[in-house]
């Protein structure tokens, strides 16, 4: 495999896996009850009077003002994760199969895009919804990581194999 494609395979497979961690949080953004305080933090950096994000000791009477914007601000930002959803899935489809057409091997584009998804995943879940990772997952997502760097060289030195093997034919 020519060092571009190699490039290109690890640059494409590693934004498809990117592009599927995005995707995954916004999942849980608009889906997920637990991210009203993001949703908060965001509001609140878009709106300046930061009334129509949150009031005073956060307590709402369904009906009143206060509750009717609070819930429209919501209902914005779920419709615009889940509309981002759809969006990244699509790009993350379309640089994952054009990873596949510049790559020789489909093991390799898929080795490095699930073990980016993994990592950015949990790293995203951990700075956004502050997600507990343990030592346990650290140990883990290093050992993805290894074995990816491992399995890349081996194809290589296997490709690198068979261009002599063809040469000598």
């Amino acid at each position: 495999m020519a060092k571009t494609s190699l490039i290109s395979t690890i640059f494409y497979s590693a934004l498809a896996g990117t592009l599927a961690a995005l995707a995954s949080v916004c999942a849980k953004l608009a889906v997920d009850s637990s991210t009203n305080v993001f949703y908060r933090f965001v509001c609140s950096l878009f709106v300046s009077d930061e009334s129509w994000c949150t009031t005073d000791n956060e307590v709402y009477i369904k009906g009143d003002d206060s509750w009717i914007r609070f819930q429209t601000i919501f209902r914005v930002l779920r419709v615009s994760s889940f509309l981002c959803l759809f969006l990244c899935n699509a790009l993350m489809w379309a640089f994952f199969t054009k990873a596949l057409n510049v790559s020789s091997s489909s093991i390799q584009v898929t080795v490095i895009n699930t073990a980016t998804n993994f990592c950015l995943t949990a790293i995203l879940g951990y700075l956004i919804f502050n997600e507990p990772l343990s030592l346990q997952w650290w140990f883990g997502a290093s050992l993805i990581v290894v074995g990816t760097v491992l399995l890349n060289t081996e194809i290589q030195k296997i490709e690198e194999q068979n261009k002599k093997e063809k040469k000598k034919e």
